[in-house]
Formats: structure tokens, sequence, C-alpha cells
């Protein structure tokens, strides 16, 4: 585009919100730099979309301060605040054609005909579908319809693009297709955004920081490496990927003991605990032929997922079956199949310790 939206500032200071005796948010804080992409990740209900509605002002919040640039917007109204939104369901106008629906909220704002022509033609051509122009949305695909309404909340310029569960009503193929668009679109622009999603997948692909959140509380902040390889919590480490979780007991603040072994730890175990929850994930197992490595098993089962099999592996010091993500080849190496004996290594610096 020949204009790129200038991003803004967005601080949320000690954010609460009650519903009755329920609390759906508590004491968010968060600052969000211009131009980046944000992810507000997390199960339903763990007060994701009621935040993103309180940025909004769909929602007001019980306690606490947003500011919106050098402008506190705490208790603004949502059209005297400078965001464009995209929901889930499009929310297009049935009876207007594409250049209508992204026109529209220019002409509620006043601007020259001469001008909307030119915006609309700009975004038409940044989404695609200059050829769409006098269709309706129902002549158009859901990849198609949902870049109409991101075009038509972009059209103004604002300062914040709020994304609603934006992908979550397309089919695989073209929600992976669609979030590298607007992702491109984004940088593109330089508008500060923010997305929800409960698709681990689809955040860690487009954010430049992931805001995980549970039962109305941020978890962690970070960028997709670090939320990957560092959790801050048992709950990221589960939310965020597949991983294993062994129960042991602490032997000292370096050590611990799953059945009858002892294993070292490189990353800090938390403190005044006896019994801990050790975490590898299933890419990190380091598995071997059967007498070359420290732990013995037996393959149970095994699912072919295209790039890596998923291995289930079971050890006769833990209860549950431990999952080892192997690519093909390695597994013809190894002779990979139900009821191999199998040996596996678990390296230190590739373990997680939390609290049990």
């Amino acid at each position: 585009m020949n204009q790129t939206t200038q991003g803004s500032r967005l601080e949320i200071q000690g954010v609460n919100k009650f519903f009755g005796d329920f609390c759906a948010l508590e004491n968010i804080d968060l600052t969000i730099e211009p131009g980046e992409l944000v992810c507000f990740l997390g199960p339903s209900g763990c007060g994701k979309t009621t935040l993103l509605r309180i940025i909004a002002g769909l929602e007001q919040q019980s306690a606490g301060q947003l500011s919106q640039g050098d402008v506190d917007i705490s208790l603004k109204p949502p059209r005297d605040r400078d965001f464009g939104i995209v929901f889930q369901s499009y929310a297009l106008f049935p009876n207007m054609t594409v250049s209508d629906n992204i026109a529209y909220g220019l002409r509620s704002i006043g601007m020259a005909k001469a001008r909307i022509r030119s915006r609309v033609d700009e975004l038409l051509t940044v989404i695609g579908l200059e050829d769409h122009a006098r269709k309706y949305p129902a002549q158009l695909s859901g990849g198609q319809q949902q870049r109409v309404a991101l075009a038509r909340a972009l059209a103004p310029s604002p300062g914040l693009l709020l994304l609603d569960e934006p992908l979550s009503a397309l089919d695989a193929q073209v929600r992976h297709h669609l979030r590298s668009e607007i992702r491109n679109l984004q940088k593109q622009l330089g508008v500060t955004t923010i997305m929800v999603t409960h698709d681990q997948e689809e955040a860690l692909a487009m954010a430049d920081r992931v805001v995980v959140m549970n039962n109305g509380v941020i978890e962690q902040v970070g960028t997709p490496l670090e939320i990957y390889q560092q959790p801050a919590s048992a709950f990221v480490a589960s939310f965020i990927g597949a991983m294993n979780f062994i129960d042991s007991a602490a032997v000292n603040g370096q050590r611990v003991r799953v059945g009858s072994r002892e294993l070292e730890l490189v990353r800090p175990m938390p403190e005044s605990q006896d019994c801990v929850r050790l975490a590898i994930r299933p890419e990190d197992v380091h598995l071997l032929p059967a007498g070359d490595g420290d732990w013995e098993g037996q393959v149970e089962s095994m699912d072919y997922l295209g790039a890596f099999i998923r291995t289930h592996i079971r050890l006769a010091d833990l209860e549950r079956l431990l999952v080892v993500d192997v690519d093909p080849r390695s597994a013809r190496q190894l002779n990979l199949a139900n009821g191999a004996s199998v040996c596996l290594q678990l390296p230190s610096d590739a373990l997680h310790c939390f609290a049990a």
C-alpha cells in the first residue's frame, strides 16, 4: 500500500473483570508495542475474548486502566477508540457488494467519494480481489469473505487491529494459506494487531509474542520460541505442543529420582519440593537400538503423522507410556515396529521441572 498504518502502543494495567461473583480476568498487566502482532492464546473460557472485548470497549472492565498511545481509553465508547475489528463470523453485510462492505466505515466518517473509491481500490488490490468488487458475500468463498472483512477493518487506517478467532471457520488448507497472508499484510502495514486464538500452531506461526492465558490470568508472555522451549508453568508446557510428564522425587537441587534411576537437571528445580514433575518434548527423547541406551522399553503403538512417527513406548520404571517422535528415516534404521525392544535417553538439557 502507498500509505502505511501507524501502529499504536497499547498499555493494560491492573485490569480485572467480574461477572457477578465469577472472576473472568485477574490483575492483567500487558504492554503491546507499536507494530507488534500479539496472540492471546488459551483454552475456551480462559478470558482471552473477554480481554479483547474490553480493549474494544464492547465490555467494561471492573477495575484497571487502558491507554492507547498517550490517550486513556478506559471509559471511552467503542466509536471513540482507534481500532478495526474482524469477527469469527466475518459480519459482512449480505446486501452489499464487496466494494460497499469495504467502503462502509469510510462513508460513516464522511470521507469524500473520490477518496473512498481510491482507498477501496487500493485495498482490493492488496487482498487480491480486484475482480470481485461487484460480487456479494454469498458469491465468495470463506477465505475470500475473510479477506473482505479484513480490508473493511483496515480501511480507516486504525491504530489497532483486533482479530477474534479470524480463521477458525475455515478448513485447514485455507486457514494455513490465509494466516501467511494476514501476517504479511500486517507487517506491510505496520498496524499493531491483537489476535485471539485457541489454535497453538496458529499463534506460534503468526505472532511476534504470545500471551498464554488460563483461568483469567496470564501464565506467560514471550516469543513463540520462548513459549515453546522455556515454558514457565506445567500448564504452558502441556498446552503448547506435545509434552511428556514424569512424576519424580527430588534428591537434591540438581537431581531427581524416577523409579530406580536418578537424573541430572540443568534447569533449576522448584524450591521446597519433595515431589516434582519432569517434562520433556517427544522430539527431544533420544531413541536408540536395544542395548545401546540408559532405559530399556518396548514399542506399544506407532502413529504415522507424515513428517514424523509418534511412538508410544512402555518403560519398566514408568506407569504411563512415554511419547517419542521419530523421523521416518530413523524409524527404518531402528526397525521400529509394535512390540520391538528399544533403548532411550532423556537429555539433561531437554528436561523441564515443575512443582508436582
